[in-house]
């Protein structure tokens, strides 16, 4: 081989493990940031678990307006938590389309507590039975997507 070939394949080879190299970081790259965001993601989601809740007195329970009161409460929480999670801007490709389930969770929640309390406002203590029923339905597709996304994040 001449040395102009020799220096060629040495060229070559150089850039071919150069690609190797980067498509390997590139991997680990991926990893790294879904890594990243799954802390952000947790590190949130449990600052908003522990914030001190402003649950009412067990006099409450009996007391529509106080319900009302409350479940406006605890739409607004809903609502920061929504907020706080598409402020994390997720992009990891298994993690993203899970956060943005758990927003819309975060999103009919707040919907669904806002109705509750607007139908106790009204009188309309049927009306906010249901919404609390839709309510509850809502809450409990949290668990399963908690699991998918612990299993992600280890």
């Amino acid at each position: 081989m001449s040395p102009r070939g020799a220096e060629w394949l040495a060229r070559r080879r150089c850039s071919l493990g150069a690609l190797g190299v980067l498509a390997a970081l590139s991997t680990g790259c991926g990893k790294f940031q879904q890594a990243r965001e799954c802390g952000s993601f947790v590190k949130t989601v449990n600052a908003w678990l522990a914030r001190p809740s402003a649950s009412g007195d067990a006099g409450a329970a009996s007391d529509p307006k106080r319900i009302a009161e409350e479940s406006r409460r605890t739409a607004q929480d809903y609502e920061e938590l929504s907020k706080s999670l598409a402020a994390l801007n997720v992009q990891s490709e298994d993690l993203a389309p899970r956060v943005q389930r758990y927003e819309q969770i975060a999103d009919a929640a707040t919907k669904t507590l806002r109705e509750v309390a607007e139908a106790l406002d009204h009188g309309d203590l049927e009306k906010a039975r249901q919404k609390r029923v839709e309510f509850d339905t809502v809450a409990q597709r949290e668990p399963a997507l908690v699991k998918e996304i612990n299993g992600l994040c280890r």
